[in-house]
């Protein structure tokens, strides 16, 4: 019984994502996710309380994805100030990336440009609030295991560098890219973020 309602709790996301992706969540039916998964409307409530918790779930993918991305930044390995020269590590990076961007690249069309309506409409904005804080978080870790290193960098200079990040993820998956053009493009866009950071904290 309990596989019975997981299949169709996942026939159900199935169908709603592909709702979704096609409509944006404003205009997707609830009575057309029903209709299409087999479902009554009234069943549908039995396993989501709306609209928006759907939505949420068949993002729930692409969620984890950004935190394991959050998560990472300011690990212990990750504060220090010459890994970025490591060849493994670039490459460990560009791979991630390409990975988060062609693994998730619908739902990062839903999140960034098809959630108007829903508890995720202002995900940019809760984005970059995140990803300043944590790189605020990094500075201070930066100075506490670096205490010459300048880290005077203003916090509106961090939070649009957080509104670029999350942009180039918009860019990457707004467009029709190969994996081998958007594995030029991370190599391109970190090589050239780590000179402008090494720059700003005066390293050699």
């Amino acid at each position: 019984m309990q596989i019975k309602k997981e299949n169709t709790r996942q026939k159900i996301l199935a169908i709603a994502r592909d709702e979704f992706i096609m409509n944006g969540f404003r205009n997707t039916s609830m009575r057309i996710i029903a209709y299409k998964s087999g479902n009554t409307l009234s069943n549908i409530y039995t396993y989501f309380h709306n609209k928006d918790e759907i939505f949420r779930a068949v993002l729930s993918g692409v969620f984890a994805a950004i935190d394991q991305l959050m998560e990472e930044h300011n690990k212990a390995e990750s504060i220090d100030l010459y890994i970025m020269n490591a060849h493994d590590y670039v490459k460990s990076q560009i791979d991630f990336f390409v990975n988060l961007v062609t693994n998730y690249k619908e739902d990062f069309n839903l999140l960034l440009f098809k959630a108007s309506g829903s508890s995720l409409e202002n995900f940019r904005d809760q984005f970059i609030d995140r990803h300043s804080a944590i790189g605020n978080e990094y500075f201070l870790k930066v100075k506490n295991k670096y205490p010459t290193v300048n880290i005077e960098v203003s916090s509106f200079f961090i939070h649009t560098m957080s509104s670029w990040s999350i942009s180039v993820i918009a860019e990457l998956v707004s467009h029709d890219l190969s994996r081998e053009e958007i594995e030029q493009f991370m190599s391109e866009y970190l090589a050239f973020g780590t000179a402008g950071w090494r720059k700003i904290m005066n390293l050699q």
